[in-house]
């Protein structure tokens, strides 16, 4: 499952799951080396790279990206098999190139990165 907003996503070629600890801004190495902080928790990144896909689909994933307050709910299936739904914001969509198989136009490696908010 891959859906920003109500839009179904195409379902992605890859997805790199992190799990990204947040610390506090007093966080640091003293001089001993004793490493110093508060924990304040854990925020989910997805890295999605998409198969190739129509002039249509691309144009899908565009919008679904692009929220007009630069946030979106998001629901995909994690590394486990179950759903996580999150708000989000978006890294800058980028696509390597087009290809034409077929007489069909291609959007090749396109990439976003999903940041839980």
């Amino acid at each position: 499952m891959f859906k920003i907003g109500s839009t179904d996503l195409p379902t992605p070629q890859n997805v790199v799951y992190s799990h990204n600890k947040l610390w506090s801004k007093n966080t640091g190495r003293l001089d001993n080396g004793y490493f110093v902080g508060d924990y304040i928790g854990t925020k989910k990144k997805y890295e999605i790279t998409f198969p190739p896909l129509t002039t249509s689909q691309f144009a899908t994933v565009t919008t679904a990206v692009t929220p007009s307050d630069g946030f979106a709910t998001v629901k995909i299936t994690n590394a486990e098999g179950s759903t996580d739904e999150v708000s989000a914001y978006f890294g800058d969509l980028t696509v390597e190139s087009y290809s034409w198989h077929n007489g069909i136009k291609y959007a090749i490696n396109a990439k976003v990165s999903i940041i839980e908010r």
